[in-house]
């Protein structure tokens, strides 16, 4: 099996949000974390991985952009598996695909199986999810426009205030 060793720095990010999805990752040594950033609350922590756990295989399996950055939290080796690789060891492995954590393989069935309804719920859960979070991300962006917006109005406005205040005090002290 062809894998990269990655060596990433606290604070280094391994992709970032809408980058290509071209290969999933094992963490490892260190911690990597799932990350959003609000405009206006700063970075939120969406999900975790430790030793042994597979993030990046829902974009990789649904052909999509990357929907959250991961980020080092502190220092951390991954092993980046591209996506031919991942389908080589899936279809013509199997005994190899140990890779991929039991909860990534039981996270993985629950979004993809045919089996049920179930799955059809699971998929919708987590476009929800992505829609509420990119629905909020939004929100504050105009959020933070509006009060850069207010601040430009309201300098000029105090500015004016105090100049008024400090010549009628300077014209009328005793």
């Amino acid at each position: 099996m062809t894998v990269r060793r990655l060596t990433f720095e606290k604070g280094d990010h391994v992709y970032e949000l809408e980058d290509p999805s071209h290969s999933i990752f094992l963490v490892r040594s260190g911690r990597v974390a799932l990350v959003t950033t609000y405009p206006e609350t700063g970075e939120g922590v969406d999900e975790a991985f430790g030793p042994g756990k597979v993030f990046g295989e829902v974009e990789i399996v649904d052909g999509r952009n990357r929907t959250a950055t991961a980020k080092a939290v502190s220092r951390s080796v991954v092993l980046e598996i591209d996506r031919q690789e991942l389908m080589d060891i899936l279809f013509n492995k199997p005994e190899d695909s140990l890779v991929l954590s039991k909860s990534s393989y039981d996270r993985l069935k629950e979004l993809y199986s045919d089996d049920s309804l179930d799955s059809d719920m699971a998929r919708l859960r987590e476009e929800m999810q992505l829609s509420i979070r990119d629905a909020v991300v939004a929100h504050e962006s105009r959020v933070v426009k509006s009060h850069n917006g207010m601040a430009a109005i309201a300098v000029p406005i105090i500015l004016m205030v105090a100049l008024a205040v400090g010549a009628y005090w300077f014209f009328h002290r005793a």
